[in-house]
């Protein structure tokens, strides 16, 4: 065998032509039916476009455990508006119509309007003084004399106030006489007639159980004099 190194060689290459033609006939091409299924876990390729317009197929949409697909829209095409809502016809007149003109004020701004001073009361146009022409045990005699000091007949009414006191009676000296009024110790005499312009009268009363100075003494409105 060692000295024959030609006869290994050609078992050799006997052998391998041998498998050769074992391997090409075991060889058969894919046929018309032929199928491969895909890859477990491989994921669908999206189509493309072809020139008869057909968009490409959408991939299928992965769910995240937690959470729900929502909706989305649509894409706009580039050049549309978005319709607004439109405002009703009463908010439509309301907005045409024209708003009041606020009034003007033509104080300066910061001062206080300031109020035009009231009239003075006219005073009253009688003279009065008080006296006592007379005293006795429980009572005296007292007298309100009277002037009118305006350019015009007046009626006067005369208040006078004994706290505690009783009024007996009260009268005027050489005139009609008016009305008087005594209860609780106050007595008020309104006159008859009108006084004369410029003249004067003496309204005298009896008090009991009080004292000779009254708690105050008025003619339509003005204080006696001599308390």
């Amino acid at each position: 065998m060692a000295s024959s190194p030609w006869i290994l060689v050609s078992i050799g290459l006997g052998a391998m032509v041998v498998l050769l033609v074992i391997a090409v006939g075991a060889y058969r091409g894919p046929g018309p039916d032929f199928d491969p299924a895909p890859p477990l876990g491989a994921v669908p390729v999206p189509e493309r476009a072809t020139s008869a317009g057909r968009g490409p197929s959408a991939l299928p949409s992965q769910v995240v455990p937690g959470l729900t697909p929502r909706r989305t829209n649509p894409p706009r095409p580039a050049g549309t508006t978005v319709d607004s809502p439109r405002p009703s016809a009463s908010a439509v007149r309301s907005s045409q119509s024209p708003r009041p003109a606020m009034p003007t004020s033509s104080a300066p701004t910061g001062s206080t309007p300031t109020r035009a001073p009231a009239a003075p009361a006219s005073p009253s146009p009688f003279e009065a003084r008080y006296r006592v022409t007379d005293s006795f045990s429980g009572g005296f005699i007292a007298e309100v004399w009277i002037r009118n000091t305006s350019r015009r007949d007046r009626e006067w009414v005369a208040r006078i106030e004994y706290p505690g006191g009783r009024v007996v009676t009260a009268w005027l000296e050489g005139v009609p006489q008016g009305t008087f009024r005594g209860a609780g110790g106050t007595l008020t005499y309104r006159s008859g007639p009108d006084l004369p312009a410029g003249s004067a009268v003496a309204l005298r009363f009896h008090i009991e159980f009080a004292s000779p100075r009254p708690a105050s003494c008025t003619v339509s409105g003005r204080a006696c004099t001599g308390l």
